[in-house]
């Protein structure tokens, strides 16, 4: 039973770095709220980092990053976290 539990980390593990990723963002958020910016800009550099590694590791690798195709789920998280960090650039005054 451990070695299937191990395995399954190895599976998930760039889904498990990408939710620890945002985690990290959406707690930095509510320990400092006044601090916002930062915390968005956490947040779309980690959807990024979701693009990166589901462009380039193996599908059977990336786990639950993988929802559709490769090139449709990489397009989708790097347009995502592009938008996330424009209007977060944007709206600084």
């Amino acid at each position: 039973m451990l070695a299937r539990s191990w395995r399954w980390i190895r599976e998930q593990l760039a889904f498990l770095i990408v939710l620890a990723g945002v985690v990290a963002a959406f707690g930095y958020l509510l320990v400092e709220p006044g601090h916002w910016r930062r915390g968005t800009m956490a947040l779309g550099v980690v959807v990024l980092v979701a693009g990166v590694l589901r462009l380039t590791m193996p599908t059977a690798r990336v786990g639950l990053l993988a929802v559709r195709s490769r090139w449709l789920d990489t397009v989708v998280y790097l347009v995502l976290g592009g938008l996330i960090l424009a209007v977060d650039i944007r709206l600084h005054p």
